[in-house]
């Protein structure tokens, strides 16, 4: 799972589909093409949602994708929607089954899901220019979304999320699996702590597992040129929010989670990268939490 979220600016009418989305969806078709076996996560559909000449770009330009730059990026996305899916899989074995996934973006969860996640209710939200564009890429690419695949359009800047999701089908009544990967940092902390709140609210059983950025060197003054910051800036969507770990970890439980676990880059990095040999690193600035109703 791996969705970002063009943010809340101008009317409307005006907004266009997350550039960020596709940047991660091609970052995990880089990886299935690149990277050395097995992969963290297996995603073929997402080289088929993006336009040819990006598999092209990718094979014929292995040097793009080997710096340490892209490799510490590559890393980043397709480990926190590997620990994502894993953590799905028990919460499905403890009989949850609702998934709801945030700033869903160009995640292909659903449509390569696998025969445990045929009884969950799947929802995906983002907001309506971002999912105009999937649902356009899915046709093209002849993918068919299946029968329990629900879409919710809400701005998650700005949108109270309860009534998105009931008109969507999700029943309040019932846990649920919420993931929120590679969004918080670019919303307002307001935003951050509404979901935060939306989910805590949850009923027991329920999960939430997202990704967050701790403040670094990037966080004072103008991005570096050339920076992830930057690129990100460049097209309009900045990076807004980060939170020390252990003050977050704190609120969250304040919420109301009766659990919380915050995996570093460390310990990703022994979870999932100690044994390659493709150089896959770990960004330091981002943590996975992972907070139980």
């Amino acid at each position: 799972m791996s969705g970002l979220l063009h943010p809340a600016t101008g009317d409307a009418s005006d907004r266009v589909a997350s550039t960020t989305a596709l940047s991660a969806a091609g970052l995990r078709a880089t990886h299935l093409l690149v990277d050395h076996p097995p992969p963290i996560l297996d995603d073929p559909l997402a080289l088929r949602l993006l336009d040819p000449a990006v598999g092209r770009t990718i094979r014929d330009h292995p040097d793009r994708s080997g710096t340490p730059a892209a490799r510490t990026l590559r890393a980043e996305v397709v480990v926190r929607s590997g620990y994502a899916e894993d953590r799905l899989a028990d919460a499905v074995r403890s009989g949850v089954g609702q998934l709801v996934i945030l700033g869903a973006g160009l995640d292909t969860f659903a449509y390569r899901q696998p025969a445990w996640a045929a009884k969950l209710h799947i929802i995906e939200v983002d907001h309506a220019a971002s999912q105009r564009d999937k649902q356009a890429r899915l046709r093209r690419a002849g993918i068919a979304p299946p029968k329990n695949v629900s879409y919710a359009s809400a701005d998650l800047e700005s949108d109270a999320l309860p009534p998105r999701l009931a008109a969507a089908g999700m029943d309040a009544g019932r846990p649920a699996f919420l993931a929120c990967l590679g969004v918080l940092i670019y919303l307002s902390e307001a935003a951050a702590d509404a979901i935060v709140a939306m989910a805590a609210n949850l009923p027991a059983g329920s999960e939430f597992v997202f990704t967050f950025s701790r403040p670094d060197g990037s966080t004072a003054g103008a991005p570096v040129p050339g920076s992830p910051a930057a690129r990100v800036a460049a097209v309009g969507e900045p990076w807004r929010t980060r939170f020390e770990p252990d003050v977050l970890a704190r609120r969250l439980r304040a919420a109301g989670f009766r659990s919380v676990s915050l995996l570093s880059a460390a310990d990703l990095t022994e979870r999932y990268l100690r044994e390659r040999t493709d150089g896959l690193r770990m960004p330091a600035r981002v943590v996975i939490a992972d907070a139980m109703v």
